[in-house]
C-alpha cells in the first residue's frame, strides 16, 4: 500500500477533535501523553530491537501526523517520511538499573507536546543487563488510542520474531488514511442512523451523572478530602500522573483473587473482563444508592478487520446503562451486563460528543456518562522470538472528568487497579477508601457461594465501617 501524500490537509475525526480542543486549553500540559513499556526478559539482540522499532515506526503512518489550524478549524496532514532509530541506553552499570530507566521514562512522559512541529511520539530502549531489556514508547493521544498500544505491542513482537528467523516482518499495519476514510463514510451512513436510534432508546429517561461528589455514599466510604490519595505502584512514583491535575491511587490484587474472578466468570458464562465490569456496575449502584447505573465504557471505535490492525485515534466512550435488581444473583447480573456491553460494542462508532449533544448533557468539565471503567487490553503472553515480554502501563493519556478505573495485568499475574480523578474533585471522594470498597465487593462476589443475590452484598466491610464511625465522631466533636 502506498504512503499517503504529504501535506494534504484533512479534518480531524470526532475522537481527535475532543483531544485537540482539550489540549489547546492548556498547550504545555503533558496529560495527553500516553506511555508504557515492555520488560523483555532474556538475551535479546539490542540491534535487532532497534531494527524492530525502526521498522515499526516506518510502517505507522500516524508517526508522520502534524496538526494546524485554518480559520480556527483544526486540520491534520502527513509530513514527509523521515528515518527513525531509537536511542539505546545502557543502564546496566547503575546501582539500580530499573530505577534509572524509570527516571528517564518519567521525564520523557512529562515533556510538553508540540502539536504543530511534532513529532508526537518517541521510542527508547534500555539495557539493564545481558538478559533484561526495556522498550519504552510514548505517543500523544491525538494520534494513538489505548487500543493502538495493544496493536503496537503485537506488531513489534511479530517483527522481532520474523527478523530473528531471517524473515521480512510479515503483514504490516493497516493504513490510517483508510481508517479516516472509513470514519468519514460512517458520518452520513445508515449505520450511524441505526446507532443513533439505539442510543436514544437506551438513554431515554436517563439523568446526567453528577460526578463523584454526587455520590450519596462518599461519606459512607470515609471521603472527606483531608486524606490525600497515595500511589502504591511498585515503581515508587508520586500520586499524580504526568499532569499535576490528576490524582491517582494504584494497587494490585494477587493472583488468587484473579483466579477466583476467572472461576466466577466461568460459572456465569462470561469473560473475566465482563465479570469485572459487572462488579463495577454493582459497586456503582451500591456506592451511589441507586438502581439505575451509568458507567462510561471505552471502546476501540473499530469494526472492520483492517481497522483492528491500524493504529490511530479512533477510540470512543459509550454509556453502559444497567438496572440493578436486589433479588438477582451475581451470576445473572454478570450475564446481563455482558450482554449489554456486547450491544454497546455493536454501536460503538456513534461519537460520545454527538450523543451528549443529543441528550443535552454537558460535553466537558464534569462527568459524561459517570465513572469510566477501562480494562486495558494487555497481551499477557507477548514473546519476542520466544523471549517473554511483560507490558506495563504508565499513562493512559487523558483527563479524568469523572473517576476512572483502569485495569491492567499486574507483575504477578494478578490485577492492577489504577483509580484516577481530577484533582479539582479530589475533595469529594477518598480514592483509597473507594478502592478498598471496590476490592472488598470484588472479593465478596467472586469468592462467595454461587447463587448469592445482590441484596446480600455490601459496599463496605466491617473494618471500613469502624473508620466511618470514628470519622463521623471526630467531625461531630
Amino acid at each position: 500500500m502506498s504512503a499517503p501524500a504529504a501535506g494534504v490537509r484533512r479534518p480531524l475525526s470526532p475522537a481527535q477533535a475532543g483531544v485537540w480542543y482539550a489540549q489547546r486549553l492548556d498547550p504545555a500540559n503533558p496529560v495527553f501523553n500516553m506511555g508504557g513499556y515492555l520488560d523483555i526478559l532474556g538475551p535479546a539482540d539490542p540491534e535487532l530491537l532497534r531494527a524492530t522499532v525502526a521498522a515499526l515506526v516506518a510502517e505507522d503512518e500516524t508517526t508522520r501526523l502534524r496538526f494546524t489550524e485554518a480559520d480556527g478549524v483544526p486540520q491534520q496532514y502527513f509530513a514527509a517520511e523521515a528515518d527513525f532509530t531509537p536511542r539505546l541506553y545502557d543502564v546496566s552499570g547503575e546501582p539500580d538499573p530499573a530505577a534509572a530507566a524509570m527516571r528517564t521514562m518519567r521525564a520523557d512522559l512529562a515533556s510538553p507536546p508540540d502539536l504543530e512541529l511534532g513529532p508526537l511520539f518517541t521510542h527508547l530502549l534500555f539495557r539493564l543487563g545481558d538478559e533484561h531489556f526495556i522498550w519504552y514508547h510514548r505517543v500523544h493521544h491525538l494520534v494513538h488510542d489505548g487500543y493502538s498500544a495493544s496493536i503496537q505491542r503485537r506488531r513489534a513482537a511479530e517483527i522481532y520474531t520474523a527478523l530473528a528467523a531471517g524473515g521480512d516482518g510479515g503483514t504490516p499495519y493497516g493504513s490510517f488514511a483508510v481508517l479516516l476514510d472509513e470514519q468519514a463514510a460512517y458520518a452520513g451512513s445508515a449505520a450511524r442512523r441505526r446507532d443513533r436510534a439505539y442510543w436514544a432508546r437506551l438513554m431515554e429517561g436517563a439523568e446526567p451523572p453528577g460526578g463523584p461528589a454526587a455520590s450519596a455514599a462518599s461519606a459512607t466510604a470515609g471521603g472527606t478530602g483531608d486524606t490525600p490519595a497515595r500511589d502504591s505502584a511498585s515503581d515508587g512514583t508520586a500520586a499524580h500522573g504526568p499532569a499535576s491535575g490528576i490524582v491517582r491511587d494504584v494497587s494490585e490484587v494477587d493472583r488468587r483473587l484473579r483466579d477466583a474472578l476467572d472461576g466466577f466468570a466461568e460459572r456465569s458464562r462470561v469473560t473475566w473482563q465482563q465479570a469485572l465490569l459487572a462488579v463495577a456496575v454493582l459497586h456503582r449502584g451500591l456506592w451511589a444508592g441507586g438502581s439505575d447505573v451509568l458507567l462510561g465504557l471505552p471502546v476501540p471505535g473499530r469494526v472492520t478487520p483492517g481497522s483492528h490492525r491500524t493504529p490511530g485515534m479512533a477510540a470512543n466512550t459509550v454509556p453502559l446503562r444497567c438496572g440493578i435488581d436486589p433479588r438477582e444473583t451475581c451470576e445473572d447480573l454478570a450475564a446481563r451486563v455482558a450482554a449489554q456491553s456486547l450491544r454497546a460494542q455493536w454501536h460503538q462508532r456513534y461519537a460520545d460528543t454527538d450523543l451528549l449533544r443529543d441528550l443535552g448533557w454537558p460535553a466537558r468539565g464534569r462527568s459524561r456518562f459517570g465513572p469510566v471503567v477501562n480494562i486495558v487490553p494487555l497481551d499477557e503472553r507477548t514473546t519476542f522470538a520466544g523471549l517473554p515480554a511483560v507490558s506495563h502501563l504508565l499513562s493512559t493519556g487523558g483527563t479524568a472528568d469523572d473517576l476512572t478505573l483502569s485495569v491492567t495485568i499486574g507483575d504477578g499475574g494478578g490485577l492492577r487497579f489504577d483509580f484516577t480523578l481530577d484533582a479539582a474533585q479530589a475533595g469529594s471522594v477518598d480514592l483509597a477508601a473507594y478502592r478498598r470498597s471496590f476490592v472488598h465487593l470484588l472479593s465478596a462476589v467472586v469468592t462467595g457461594p454461587a447463587g448469592r443475590t445482590v441484596a446480600e452484598l455490601d459496599v463496605c466491610d466491617a473494618e471500613e465501617r469502624v473508620r466511618v464511625v470514628e470519622r463521623w465522631n471526630d467531625t461531630a466533636a
